[in-house]
């Protein structure tokens, strides 16, 4: 019988395991969000998708339409926005705030879209403190049944 002895190596395992790790999308995503090139804060987002288009609601209270920008760059949606943040002087004296929790200023949100898509026939909405983007799919990202021929 023979017995070979090995060295241990800690970093060696943690350094197979470490770019694994930080790889995953699973991790990844929250560090992109939170360090990504952003003034202000990030309004939370739903992606769907269904057979024609790619449909993101962005949760952003408080805008008005004219206040919000729209627009796709490199196969991502960039919604940002500004607004006064209130940060004036009231105009009562004596007055001062005790409690300040409502989102103002300015917010940027660039999210990837899960396939190809065309900005001709794009719309935007804007009800109750939703914006409500539909993007339609490209023509070669839309799903086809292929008929199958017997021989």
């Amino acid at each position: 019988m023979t017995f070979a002895i090995r060295s241990w190596r800690p970093q060696a395992r943690r350094q197979a395991f470490a770019p694994r790790f930080f790889d995953d999308e699973w991790f990844a995503r929250p560090f992109r969000l939170a360090f990504q090139d952003s003034p202000g804060w990030l309004p939370p987002v739903d992606i769907e998708e269904t057979d024609v288009a790619v449909v993101v609601r962005a949760s952003v209270p408080g805008f008005q339409p004219d206040e919000i920008e729209v627009m796709t760059a490199d196969g991502d949606l960039i919604i940002q926005g500004a607004q006064d943040d209130g940060s004036q002087p009231s105009t009562s004296e004596g007055s001062r705030y005790h409690v300040r929790e409502r989102r103002a200023g300015r917010f940027y949100r660039r999210v990837p879209l899960p396939v190809r898509t065309t900005a001709a026939g794009a719309d935007a909405r804007y009800e109750q403190g939703v914006l409500t983007v539909r993007i339609p799919k490209a023509e070669e990202a839309r799903a086809a049944t292929i008929a199958i021929e017997s021989a």
